[in-house]
């Protein structure tokens, strides 16, 4: 198995796709309610998330990695139509003010995930860093878009383009894109077996906090539990 592969098996061992909570998503089993308090805590991560890759790309050494990282950043804060702000459309459609995502709480678990990824840019090696982001974050995405995109169609009512559930389908060739170029990134720049651990770490541990981030979500927005409790580890 080469590194890459090493990378995707170990993200794919703890992908929040499989969460129960986007399983439930994926059957219709959410009110839309619900599914919007997802998207409440996603601005919150992602706006967080924006920030690492501003503060990552005056870490980067090279030209080509600092290029991918404003990309990246100048995809998701596009002033023609931000990827907040397509967020903030379904937030809105779905049975929550639009704009209360801003000041939406919180939750524990939310804010956890966010400390940790503060963390990881701060104390880490870049590459590490990008490895957890772009690997263990960013690429997750992907699949679970892939996951909710079908449902919104089948089960809550959404034409295919419909402006309100363009922030999912408008990821899912994003995020296979960003994705397919940051792992490139990460396997030409971890060149040495301490860097290619140091990332694979820094992969596995970016699985585990989104997975509890979800759990956060989970008990939350099903049960009204301000609550972190694993519901599978």
């Amino acid at each position: 198995m080469g590194f890459g592969d090493e990378l995707i098996a170990v993200r794919d061992a703890k992908h929040s796709r499989d969460h129960p909570f986007f399983e439930k998503w994926a059957r219709g089993e959410l009110t839309p309610e619900q599914t919007a308090i997802y998207c409440t805590q996603h601005y919150h991560y992602v706006s967080d998330y924006l920030d690492w890759m501003a503060y990552e790309a005056s870490q980067v050494p090279y030209r080509d990695a600092k290029a991918f990282l404003y990309e990246n950043l100048g995809d998701e804060e596009n002033p023609d139509d931000r990827h907040l702000d397509m967020l903030k459309d379904y937030v809105g459609a779905s049975g929550l003010p639009r704009d209360c995502v801003d000041g939406y709480p919180v939750l524990p678990s939310t804010e956890g995930l966010q400390n940790w990824g503060w963390r990881v840019v701060y104390q880490r090696r870049w590459q590490a860093a990008l490895a957890a982001m772009f690997v263990g974050l960013e690429s997750q995405f992907l699949g679970i878009c892939e996951k909710v995109v079908p449902a919104l169609r089948d089960h809550y009512g959404y034409a295919s383009g419909a402006r309100e559930i363009r922030f999912f389908e408008e990821h899912i060739e994003a995020d296979a894109l960003h994705g397919s170029k940051g792992l490139a990134l990460v396997e030409k720049y971890c060149d040495t077996p301490e860097l290619r651990q140091q990332a694979i770490e820094a992969v596995r541990d970016a699985t585990v906090r989104r997975w509890r981030y979800m759990n956060g979500i989970y008990w939350y927005a099903l049960h009204g539990k301000d609550d972190d409790t694993p519901t599978d580890s």
